[in-house]
């Protein structure tokens, strides 16, 4: 919840207007966009709108669980005077099936809606179908330790994948993983122990 953005909405004519509250700051003025520019995003799945100083980068991006995700990537600019101008970035995510939804509820009844942001997405979920290696590692502390900050240090850090399922191998204490993205399976390959023959300066490396 800490993370997530409110973001007032109105829509009017062939405009939506947007405007971000958040903890740490306040959007210094409305954003503007046309339903062509949504048209263009849909058709193109990334695109750059500007209204006054002020841009944004607008990216649809297709999840496995929830639908396509509308990404916009502020750059708030105020006009600091002296011919330079002032501001700071900001990123907020949507259901963009909910987003088309409030605006057009916005511009039937005349109302400004009040929508909250998705969370940061935190990395792809980790799938073990691993018994025989897992329970190794698992009974080894060194090796508990090692394989835990490999995982979170690689894959965690995927932000493409939505899933990473992860097998045995053939080597002691080593793994087999298959990526699942949202157009299908990504990237495979080996999670494989290293120097095994002292556990304790042994580390995990990724083959692909």
């Amino acid at each position: 919840m800490n993370n997530r953005t409110m973001i007032k909405l109105s829509a009017s004519g062939d405009c939506i207007t947007l405007r971000t509250f958040s903890k740490e700051y306040h959007s210094p003025q409305s954003f503007v966009f046309l339903e062509n520019d949504l048209l263009e995003l849909e058709e193109k799945r990334y695109i750059t709108v500007s209204d006054i100083h002020s841009f944004a980068k607008l990216a649809l991006r297709k999840t496995m669980e929830q639908g396509d995700i509308l990404e916009i990537f502020f750059t708030w600019l105020s006009d600091a005077g002296g011919g330079k101008v002032s501001g700071r970035t900001e990123t907020v995510r949507l259901s963009y099936e909910k987003f088309k939804a409030f605006a057009k509820e916005s511009r039937e009844n005349g109302i400004q809606l009040r929508v909250l942001s998705l969370e940061k997405h935190t990395g792809p979920k980790i799938e073990f179908q691993s018994r025989r290696n897992l329970k190794a590692v698992a009974e080894t502390k060194a090796l508990r330790k090692k394989l835990g900050k490999f995982l979170g240090n690689h894959f965690l850090k995927w932000q493409s994948g939505r899933q990473i399922t992860v097998y045995d191998d053939f080597e002691p204490y080593s793994f087999f993983f298959q990526e699942q993205t949202p157009y299908g399976n990504g990237m495979c390959g080996g999670v494989i122990l290293h120097g095994r023959e002292n556990l304790e300066k042994a580390y995990y490396g990724i083959h692909t």
